[in-house]
């Protein structure tokens, strides 16, 4: 407690430092969560002190055995309270969740101006965790970190709009998001929000420069309506990038990996999303927000279409480049010639094209052959295979087919990405209700149109894959086994409501029976002795029948622990109230030795006025604890009134 009374009673400075919040806005969240999260005290840790410890934790990633140092408390009591408040607090995304704007008409705002409608930005991140040695190929990003992909979308003013956690580091951007629009209570864009004419989504061109860092080291101007607009809708995405920003920043929890089961994990990110929002919002000056550097409500109307689906649309683009050419006419001043042409002012995106071969089913078989062999002689690693495998496929081809043109580049390359493309689209089909594997005919069946139609929805790829044959799906689960992202741990915050809520409001076991601290207790301790007599006589003559062995043996057990269950609780409760009165008698004589100090910095008090004052206070523990919680103008306030003998 003592720990806890120089974080909150002090400064706001320290509160800052230690929790990421001021006073107020500390004692707010607390509030809400008793209110709202149903966070509930225990005898011997008050509401207070368990955000404390949530709080400190996330702020500074503290392990468990440098926090229950600091608090004074076991490591089963930190564990217990962080995974309450944690709960608690995910209840409360109702509440801390933004609600966005539109941008509108008459915007002033000189980067989102252009862009009318607009709810916010969207875009993804990895946060690095720990996994199991079997699961890191599925973690493993494109950076080789072993992390999960997180998509968010915030507002304007860098609050969380929706977050979804839980996607492996491996798994594309684009598959993430069509996992976010279409669970069931994912990411829910207008099909009427303000840009109607495509997908809700306003991308970048590619192929042209976009991030600020290109255009802040040349002095050349945009040169044309493609690159002034790669440069706005970049300025205007910066939000989402500094949010994530801040939000590392603040939490030092996201920056490494902690050693919580992957679900805690996932879920200590969500909660963490809530907390930034809760501070933006109640703190009118983020202290954090100056030292990001500049990288440069949905409505719940039934009528309103949602997007169901990501996917290129040529009227999207129409739209967009319209956009784009207005918005390089305003900046510019001038009409542009309706005449001009894309492909005279920026390079032209579109690549060569390529050879397309044909592979046979006997040329299919051999490779496969040959990449089981690889996995067989441990050339399979983590993330894929080790280097130089390729060239030992394209030699498996050329003593199969002597003569041969297939190779390595593009040949064999671009038929593993289809075949891993594929056996992803399968598995992740195998692991959904409605769909089941067809040993016969190589196929997958499906339950129903409906099924097959809402998972085309999420995975484009699997369009052309139904009603045929796989006959080397059995290889590649040997090849490409635990190498694909499934998602299967990817929640966002209705879905984690929802799991608290079946599981009985949150409760869950933080400790195992290992985890308990065992007390030996004699009677030179003070202990009352155990009567044992009882259970002496239930084993006293030996039989020779085996149930009525047995029989005893389970009574001698159950009467054992009905006695240790009785003697643990009464301990517990005599140890429990000794705590709470010697932890309130060391809180109120610290508070005693203070009062006087604490009253010089109040000015215009005489000696006898501060004299007098500190007596009636050290009376009244109640006057004492108000005294220290009030703010120096309130706590002034207070002492006026006692020496003018109104209080």
């Amino acid at each position: 407690m003592e720990n806890l009374h120089e974080i909150i009673s002090i400064s706001d400075t320290t509160c800052l430092e230690q929790l990421r919040m001021d006073r107020n806005c500390f004692g707010r969240l607390c509030m809400l969560l008793r209110d709202v999260g149903g966070l509930k005290p225990t005898r011997n840790v008050q509401i207070n002190e368990q955000v404390a410890i949530f709080l400190h934790i996330l702020g500074h990633h503290t392990k468990n055995q440098i926090v229950k140092q600091s608090y004074k408390r076991s490591g089963y009591t930190i564990s217990k309270h962080f995974n309450s408040v944690l709960n608690s607090l995910l209840k409360l995304y109702p509440i801390l969740l933004a609600n966005p704007d539109p941008i509108s008409e008459d915007s002033t705002n000189e980067t989102w101006k252009w862009f009318k409608g607009c709810l916010g930005a969207l875009d993804e991140t990895y946060i690095p965790v720990q996994v199991s040695a079997t699961d890191k190929a599925r973690y493993r990003n494109r950076k080789g970190d072993i992390a999960v992909n997180v998509l968010a979308v915030c507002d304007l003013n860098m609050r969380f709009v929706y977050a979804l956690t839980g996607w492996e580091g491996s798994a594309v951007d684009s598959r993430v998001l069509r996992d976010a629009i279409t669970r069931e209570n994912g990411l829910r864009i207008p099909n009427d929000c303000g840009y109607t004419n495509g997908n809700g989504f306003l991308t970048p061109y590619r192929g042209v420069r976009y991030h600020h860092h290109e255009w802040n080291n040349c002095n050349v101007a945009p040169q044309n309506y493609i690159e002034f607009f790669n440069k706005t809708h970049s300025k205007a995405c910066n939000c989402i990038e500094r949010s994530f920003g801040l939000l590392k920043m603040r939490f030092a929890v996201l920056r490494s990996n902690t050693f919580y089961p992957i679900k805690v994990q996932n879920r200590i990110i969500m909660g963490c999303c809530l907390v930034h929002n809760f501070i933006r919002m109640e703190m009118t000056v983020d202290p954090l927000e100056a030292l990001v550097d500049e990288i440069d409500d949905p409505s719940d109307d039934p009528d309103i279409a949602y997007i169901e689906q990501v996917a290129p649309s040529q009227q999207w683009n129409n739209w967009r480049d319209g956009l784009a050419r207005s918005m390089y006419q305003q900046w510019t001043g001038s009409a542009m010639s309706s005449s001009s042409s894309r492909g005279q002012s920026a390079p032209s995106r579109e690549g060569p094209v390529k050879g397309h071969r044909s592979w046979t089913k006997r040329e299919e078989a051999i490779l496969a052959s040959a990449l089981k062999e690889l996995v067989a002689r441990g050339w399979k690693c983590d993330n894929g295979f080790r280097t130089g495998y390729q060239g030992h496929l394209e030699q498996a081809m050329d003593q199969a087919f002597p003569g041969t043109d297939i190779r390595a580049e593009p040949h064999i390359n671009s038929r593993l990405i289809v075949w891993k493309k594929n056996y992803g689209s399968i598995n992740t089909m195998l692991s959904r209700s409605g769909f089941a594997w067809n040993d016969t005919s190589k196929t997958v069946d499906v339950s129903s149109d409906q099924v097959w139609d809402n998972f085309v929805k999420t995975d484009s790829n699997a369009r052309t894959m139904r009603h045929k044959s796989w006959p080397l799906y059995k290889d590649w689960c040997e090849i490409f086994g635990k190498d694909r992202a499934t998602g299967e741990d990817a929640e966002g915050f209705a879905d984690i409501a929802a799991g608290l809520h079946a599981n009985g409001n949150g409760k869950q076991q933080v400790g195992t029976m290992d985890e308990v601290p065992i007390f030996h207790h004699t009677e030179e301790d003070g202990a009352e002795s155990i009567d044992v007599s009882h259970i002496n006589s239930s084993v006293g003559a030996g039989k020779s029948d085996k149930s009525r062995k047995r029989k005893s043996s389970d009574d001698c057990l159950e009467g054992f622990m009905d006695i240790m269950k009785t003697f643990c609780t009464q301990t517990d409760s005599r140890l429990g109230a000794i705590a709470n009165r010697i932890g309130f008698e060391h809180d109120a004589s610290k508070c005693r030795k203070t009062i006087y100090e604490s009253l010089g910095r109040i000015t215009k008090l005489t000696v006898d006025d501060k004299l007098f004052v500190s007596k009636r206070l050290i009376e009244d523990t109640k006057n004492m604890d108000l005294f220290f919680s009030l703010s120096d103008e309130d706590a002034s306030s207070m002492v006026s009134m006692i020496v003018e003998g109104r209080y």
